[in-house]
């Protein structure tokens, strides 16, 4: 399986609309230095960083605090998924309004990506320093993968992980009795489970009938 570089994600300041623009990127640059095409690799990193607005947008009408969502664009590979996440806690440039992405570095997530054809999902998780008393990248993940829920998931943090990043691929192992369909759809359910036992996941249950919630419309 493929392993994310030991690098550490960008952790931006609880408000992002003071924080300087980010300007260095070294999950995507590693992608590259990797010899993933450059228009591969900007496409995840784009949808990450519209992801990100989308989420701190959810974040200030809700008041959720982690999240957990599928990408589209990383080819079930780590090193695309720890780019698009790079995108999403990007720090955007306030001179330039029209090309405001990111802003979710305040947000813990889990994100998840999947190679349909390989029968291969990737798993990056992202804990901020505001949570890290409260929750750990790695174990995220190994809650995902030694889930009970739909099967299982199977498969194990890669060693470059640590209490804020955690990475992981998984693989369709039908000798084991993990198949691909069942996996993916158990992944963000257990990813969630996770922190909903923590007291930590905003959804319409937590509301009245009568109140709206933001969080419960969006695509987690």
């Amino acid at each position: 399986p493929q392993s994310a570089p030991p690098l550490p994600p960008h952790h931006a300041p609880r408000s992002t609309r003071m924080a300087e623009p980010t300007t260095v990127f070294p999950m995507r640059d590693a992608a590259l230095a990797a010899g993933i095409k450059d228009k591969v690799v900007a496409k995840a990193f784009k949808e990450g960083g519209k992801k990100g607005v989308e989420i701190e947008g959810a974040s200030d009408t809700s008041g959720l605090t982690c999240f957990c969502t599928r990408m589209t664009s990383s080819g079930g590979d780590t090193r695309l998924l720890c780019a698009a996440m790079e995108g999403m806690n990007s720090v955007p440039d306030p001179a330039d309004p029209e090309e405001r992405k990111g802003c979710s570095g305040r947000i813990s997530k889990l994100i998840i990506s999947e190679d349909e054809p390989g029968k291969r999902i990737a798993m990056v998780a992202y804990v901020t320093e505001e949570h890290k008393d409260k929750i750990n990248a790695i174990e995220w993940m190994k809650s995902v993968c030694d889930t009970e829920l739909g099967g299982g998931v199977g498969g194990a943090p890669d060693d470059s992980s640590t209490e804020l990043l955690a990475t992981c691929t998984v693989t369709e192992n039908i000798e084991k009795d993990f198949y691909y369909l069942k996996m993916k759809d158990t992944t963000l359910t257990a990813a969630i489970q996770y922190l909903r036992e923590r007291d930590l996941f905003v959804d319409d249950s937590d509301d009245d009938e009568d109140d709206e919630n933001p969080a419960a419309d969006f695509e987690w």
